[in-house]
């Protein structure tokens, strides 16, 4: 403690206490008579001096934290406290300073303070991090076409994100809850769907699983989903987690290879069957085995040429311009005096494709042999047209030589004129016929389309 007399000159100390000494490690003779200013040094801060001077100017009470310095100088933190002293007629009479020493107390607030801005610029910088890792998380679901969920088991509440919406056919900004999310699940799907959420729950096990859900457009999608469930230290279930994904895409390629991978079965199998019944009935009608490796030969290429067609057309088969255009090429003079071709764009079913192709090889090759190709002068008219008939839409395909030799029917019925008249037939739900006219041969086809 100290008093100061403000009347006089100057407001010097008039009395300190044991406590002021220990404190400062001034002695009372060395303070008394001076002004407190000397506890000041070069650290300490005018604005609060001129605070102090302020309030005892107007006889207030004042307490300020000021860095005063001891004897020694080594500085200190003094909460000085001064409180006026009047007289009987309200007039400053002393001045009363209780000083207390808060070094320690200023410097743990200053560490406190530094170690707070520290924490605030790390969890600044750590929430800079979170921001661009949740950025970079965002973008890259949205790249993965993935959308995140959590799922509480107990209590049903399903929090998904705006992928997950999406995925599912909401807009983000959508409700789409648990009750939204089973009602999503096609109706032969839902069952096991929500199976397999409760054996992940119960056991534990990943959460795996592809279903299809529909929209609410009525847009049918598949999805896949997967998730891992999070427990309690007793190990019950708290919460699911993952990932959903539309895989719609993927499932039509699936489909269309499991498709494909049936087609080409079926023709590989019909294939082998054809090749079979060609050399079977070929040497059953042959003349001699140069006869019958020629005719197998001619045959086969045939074949080959319309299963071209077939892999270049894919499953759709193959329109009847390309039929003729593959088959006719090898009799073709270049200058289109053989042969004319006329009709609209048709498209046939593979099995249908292979036996027109077939059906034709062997008509040109009768023709290069003893019909209209065979001398010059001869010609082949191809025609084919689509009219209205008995059940809707039919096809009238037509073969006409003209210009060849005179023609006479065979005394027996071939391999190449039963299957044109048999098998074309059959496959093309209708009726193939031949007619050997004396000037050339005709063969027409009349079949739905």
């Amino acid at each position: 403690m100290a008093i100061s007399d403000p009347t006089l000159v100057d407001n010097p100390i008039i009395y300190v206490n044991f406590a002021f000494e220990r404190l400062t490690g001034y002695a009372q003779p060395e303070v008394v008579g001076r002004n407190c200013r000397f506890l000041q040094g070069p650290e300490t801060k005018a604005e609060d001096v001129a605070r102090i001077r302020e309030a005892v100017a107007r006889s207030e009470r004042i307490e300020v934290d000021l860095l005063n310095y001891r004897k020694d100088g080594t500085p200190f933190w003094n909460r000085l406290l001064v409180a006026p002293v009047l007289d009987q007629n309200r007039q400053l009479r002393y001045c009363i300073a209780s000083q207390h020493d808060v070094t320690l107390e200023r410097e743990t607030f200053v560490k406190l303070a530094a170690e707070q801005r520290e924490l605030e610029a790390s969890a600044a910088d750590t929430k800079a991090q979170l921001a661009d890792s949740t950025a970079r998380l965002d973008f890259a679901l949205k790249a993965g076409r993935l959308g995140s969920w959590t799922f509480d088991p107990g209590s049903r509440h399903l929090d998904a994100s705006n992928g997950c919406k999406i995925v599912f056919g909401y807009a983000p900004d959508s409700e789409f809850g648990y009750a939204e999310f089973v009602g999503a699940i096609h109706p032969e799907d839902r069952a096991q769907v929500l199976a397999a959420i409760q054996a992940t729950a119960d056991t534990g096990c990943d959460y795996d699983i592809e279903y299809r859900v529909v929209t609410g457009e009525g847009e049918l999608r598949w999805v896949a989903v997967r998730g891992e469930l999070l427990t309690r230290a007793d190990g019950t279930a708290l919460t699911m987690t993952g990932f959903s994904t539309d895989i719609t895409e993927r499932k039509r390629v699936e489909e269309h290879r499991a498709l494909l991978a049936g087609e080409l079965t079926h023709r590989v199998k019909n294939t082998l069957a054809t090749v079979s019944a060609i050399v079977n009935q070929t040497l059953r009608d042959a003349v001699s085995m140069s006869d019958a490796r020629d005719t197998i030969g001619a045959r086969i290429g045939s074949l080959a040429i319309a299963h071209d067609l077939l892999l270049r057309d894919e499953v759709d088969g193959a329109t009847i311009a390309d039929i003729v255009s593959g088959v006719m090429a090898p009799f073709d003079d270049g200058r289109g005096r053989l042969f004319s071709v006329d009709g609209p764009n048709i498209r046939l079913e593979p099995r249908v494709t292979l036996a027109l192709s077939m059906a034709l090889h062997e008509l040109a090759t009768n023709a290069s042999k003893y019909g209209a190709l065979s001398t010059a002068g001869g010609h082949v008219s191809i025609t084919w047209s689509v009219g209205i008939g008995d059940g809707g839409r039919r096809l009238a395909f037509a073969w006409e030589e003209s210009g060849g030799p005179t023609v006479t029917a065979p005394t027996r019925t071939g391999f190449g004129s039963r299957m044109i008249e048999r098998v074309l037939a059959q496959h093309m739900r209708g009726t193939a016929k031949i007619e050997y006219r004396s000037t050339g041969v005709v063969f027409v086809i009349d079949a739905p389309l």
